[in-house]
């Protein structure tokens, strides 16, 4: 018999800090129970805790020698992030978007404020380098002309 949702949240709200992260990490349950002992680590103040505590202990980076993502800039709407995110990785800085799958599968596009927006993270070591592209990309630098036609010569 598969537990409901109602005695998966009582699980997990009785098990132990350590235990609940433990069955975070595990990949040992279903995505509602999953996404269950999410919420309680949430509730909990645990679960950004364990992440940064896994990525120092890990080292991990997304470009190798230039530190943890930090967040560059939130959107509203998830396009306006990931046009962004191509405009720095093309400026050769490794951009990332996180959140817009959550945004999307949740149908909450001008709900996606509360859950944070939209962002676009870059490792530390290129912020300042990322910031001063935004600041282009915020004011139509990188615009594309009305009157540009791609057919022509």
């Amino acid at each position: 018999m598969t537990p409901d949702r109602t005695s998966l949240e009582a699980y997990f709200a009785g098990l132990g800090d350590e235990a609940l992260l433990e069955a975070v990490g595990s990949g040992e349950h279903t995505d509602l129970a999953r996404g269950l002992a999410i919420a309680e680590t949430q509730k909990r103040g645990l679960y950004l805790e364990a992440l940064r505590e896994v990525a120092d202990s890990e080292g991990v980076e997304v470009a190798h020698g230039h530190g943890p993502l930090t967040v560059c800039a939130r959107y509203v709407m998830p396009m306006d992030a990931q046009i962004l995110a191509a405009r720095l990785q093309a400026e050769g800085l490794a951009a990332r978007v996180m959140d817009s799958d959550t945004i999307y599968s949740a149908g909450a596009l001008f709900g996606s404020l509360p859950r944070g927006g939209v962002r676009v993270m870059v490792p530390e070591s290129q912020l300042d380098q990322a910031k001063l592209i935004r600041e282009k990309f915020d004011a139509g630098e990188y615009a594309i002309d009305e009157t540009f036609d791609p057919d022509a010569d």
